[in-house]
């Protein structure tokens, strides 16, 4: 075994996120607060208004959730054939995936997936600390710094 295919990852990602909440609350506020600066007139907060919750509603009905994030078998490349369970609107379905890189941040963990199965796309993902559990937060952690990110891209 090499030292990427040791880890092995298959982690329950809990859909509500405390910390991003956080990060949309505290854009809102950042908004309302510079719109107020601005002294508007009262249909452009009105249409301001109208835009913002427009966007959120698209936002949170299109971004399909993440619910499961899974390894392939040790047996196969690190980059090649992981399965996402994700939420959509059509309900929950798996899906699988290659792994083109991943990025670790202090309270989130970015992947970068090209989808193979149910159709071809790219798909970035976030994965907030409080969204797993401290042992997979971990393993998590160590994919991001044993596996950087070009050698994912190099790999045929």
């Amino acid at each position: 075994m090499t030292a990427k295919t040791s880890l092995r990852i298959d982690t329950v990602i809990r859909p509500v996120s405390y910390i991003r909440r956080l990060l949309y609350s505290t854009m809102v506020i950042i908004t309302i607060l510079l719109a107020w600066l601005a002294q508007l007139f009262w249909w452009q907060y009105t249409l301001l208004f109208l835009l913002t919750a427009v966007i959120a509603a698209y936002i949170a009905l299109s971004r399909p959730v993440l619910l499961r994030l899974s390894q392939p078998p040790l047996s196969k490349p690190i980059d090649r054939h992981w399965q996402l369970l994700m939420r959509t609107a059509h309900g929950d379905a798996l899906w699988q995936a290659n792994l083109v890189a991943v990025h670790h941040y202090q309270w989130m963990v970015g992947f970068e997936f090209t989808i193979i199965e149910p159709y071809q796309r790219s798909i970035s993902l976030i994965v907030f600390r409080d969204q797993v559990s401290l042992d997979d937060w971990q393993k998590l952690s160590i994919l991001t710094t044993v596996i950087p990110p070009k050698s994912l891209q190099q790999s045929p």
